[in-house]
């Protein structure tokens, strides 16, 4: 059974069907939810929240859409929700099973450097500067590597703020970078090496 017709299984009423969309959406869900909240335990909350309300509101997804589209609109939604009600973070963790993949092709320079998991260890340190949306926009777009148009339909903005967001946040992880991680900034022409 292909996902589309688990989900229309699971959107009436067939619970297997439902517990294999669940474990085929998991990762994905935990995934979004732990680099927005960058709290494991957290994120395990969040995705409890997730499938609950797949659950109680499958019925009413519109098969015209991509069907993660909406998904991560609910997970986003849910994580940021959990965000304002924490308060402010406490240390942030890293991920247990790291990130693999390429380089941050997206960034600057000294950001291209590092890698996928140095780059969420450097991220998680410095997100909470963050406004919610501007690091639900960074994570989607810029980790789980989601089209700008989807990111923009995810958090019910235009493309051209999802744009915005993204500028914004990279200039403050880029300041914090510099600040907190000199050591991943290139020095100037000419070096200023210690």
């Amino acid at each position: 059974m292909g996902e589309a017709e688990l989900i229309r299984a699971a959107a009436a009423g067939d619970t297997d069907a439902f517990e294999r969309l669940v474990d085929l959406k998991r990762r994905l869900v935990l995934r979004a939810a732990f680099r927005i909240l960058g709290n494991l335990e957290d994120a395990h909350d969040v995705a409890q929240t997730v499938f609950l309300t797949l659950w109680r509101s499958l019925d009413r997804y519109d098969h015209t859409r991509r069907f993660d589209t909406w998904l991560y609109k609910v997970t986003v939604n849910a994580a940021i929700d959990m965000a304002r009600k924490a308060g402010p973070r406490g240390v942030l963790q890293p991920l247990p099973d790291q990130a693999r993949g390429g380089p941050f092709a997206t960034a600057p320079e000294a950001e291209r450097q590092l890698n996928r998991t140095e780059l969420q260890e450097v991220f998680l340190r410095l997100s909470d500067r963050l406004p919610e949306r501007q690091r639900a926009a960074f994570v989607l777009r810029e980790l789980q590597g989601l089209p700008t148009a989807q990111v923009a339909e995810i958090l019910d903005v235009t493309e051209s703020t999802v744009r915005n967001h993204l500028l914004q946040a990279r200039r403050v992880l880029r300041e914090g970078i510099r600040r907190e991680y000199p050591g991943l900034v290139p020095s100037a022409k000419g070096g200023q090496g210690s």
